[in-house]
């Protein structure tokens, strides 16, 4: 039997189960953390998870060495505050930006104390241990890897590249002006999607959030919302003692989230570069993610005692540290403009420049860390 096939039969199988044990209907975010993050079965966590040229879908450290080594200069100033800095990157793919940020590092003379990665699959923790393996051992004994969130909060960053598209939600849909919550059922054995009128704790959510935007949602309108969002946020934010938190993700503030046109949701799924409308095909093999309401990470953030160092648009985050300049001291003409034309996917309108964000989130440090920037942090 072909692998993929058995896999995808499997995991399909334990869905029917899971259904079958809660009256025939599961919440969409429950079908999500099985078929991303089930043990042994889960498109994460089974080995299938697959970035960059011939994958599923493509990240910026993938796209362009550029990406990580601005990021390094960027974040030079936050590092310099502390004494021994360390620094913690959650979901660390492949290991391809922790190997180019720690390069650029050394090479612009930043020391820290250790660089830690945490990872919950153990198929990508052994290919960033490979990655890391290339490096200098003066480099590369800083690396540690965590498989839990069970470490002594540090003095230093935290970075979070494409985490929090990653994380579960809940889908509804607006019928007869009432909530209802979108999941997963079976129909002749086989899987289908169901709604059912939302519980008070979802419902209750979707009237906070029309109210902020000023809107009801039109009959019919679906999206996404983050319900458990701040547990997420609160155990992660945990791990600093003192410093900064920087997010890079797709996304919009609330307002642009919810916005009309967007009435299927911001919802996408991808596999082998192909994106998918159907969350409930190739089941273990395509990635299930949605982007990232910023208002409510800015929301949650604050509750939490931090405050928001900087909010902009990825393109203006990576060309603020010169970007340009770096690959201007490349020798060879040829090799400067594919890296010119790599460097455009990343800051161009039309790719990943705008609709990419940057958040970084401070506590217990000065403030107006980066003036010098097109602040965004006004349409929050």
């Amino acid at each position: 039997m072909n692998p993929e096939f058995e896999q995808t039969l499997m995991l399909k199988e334990l869905l029917k189960n899971r259904i079958e044990q809660s009256n025939g209907w599961i919440p969409f975010d429950l079908f999500f953390n099985t078929a991303m993050y089930e043990p042994g079965l889960g498109y994460y966590s089974s080995g299938t998870y697959k970035i960059g040229q011939g994958g599923d879908f493509t990240t910026a450290p993938e796209i362009s060495k550029y990406f990580s080594k601005a990021i390094a200069r960027q974040t030079n100033r936050l590092l310099e505050m502390h004494d021994e800095p360390s620094v913690i990157e959650v979901g660390a793919g492949k290991g391809t930006f922790a190997f180019e940020y720690l390069k650029e590092l050394e090479e612009i003379g930043v020391e820290i104390g250790q660089y830690y990665i945490l990872e919950i699959s153990a198929d990508l923790r052994d290919r960033q241990m490979q990655s890391i393996s290339n490096l200098p051992k003066s480099i590369r004994d800083k690396v540690t890897w965590l498989e839990s969130l069970e470490v002594d909060p540090i003095d230093g960053i935290l970075i979070a590249n494409e985490v929090i598209d990653a994380l579960p939600f809940k889908r509804f849909t607006i019928e007869n002006n009432q909530t209802y919550e979108l999941g997963v059922t079976l129909k002749n054995g086989e899987l289908e999607e169901a709604a059912k009128k939302s519980g008070k704790k979802l419902s209750d959510e979707i009237e906070i959030i029309s109210s902020e935007i000023d809107r009801q949602f039109e009959e019919g309108f679906i999206s996404e919302v983050r319900l458990d969002f701040q547990k997420w946020f609160k155990a992660i934010s945990g791990m600093i003692n003192k410093g900064s938190m920087i997010f890079i993700d797709y996304g919009y503030v609330r307002n642009d989230f919810y916005r009309s046109h967007r009435s299927k949701g911001n919802m996408i799924c991808h596999y082998q570069n192909q994106v998918i409308e159907d969350p409930l095909k190739n089941l273990g093999y395509q990635d299930i993610s949605a982007s990232v309401d910023f208002t409510q990470l800015a929301n949650v953030a604050i509750d939490e005692g931090f405050f928001i160092d900087l909010f902009t648009t990825q393109a203006m985050f990576l060309l603020n540290e010169s970007s340009l300049s770096m690959i201007g001291d490349i020798d060879s003409e040829e090799s400067r403009m594919r890296e010119i034309q790599k460097l455009k996917q990343l800051i161009m309108p039309d790719y990943m420049g705008d609709v990419f964000k940057c958040m970084i989130l401070s506590k217990k440090i000065s403030k107006d860390n980066f003036e010098e920037l097109n602040h965004l942090t006004h349409t929050l």
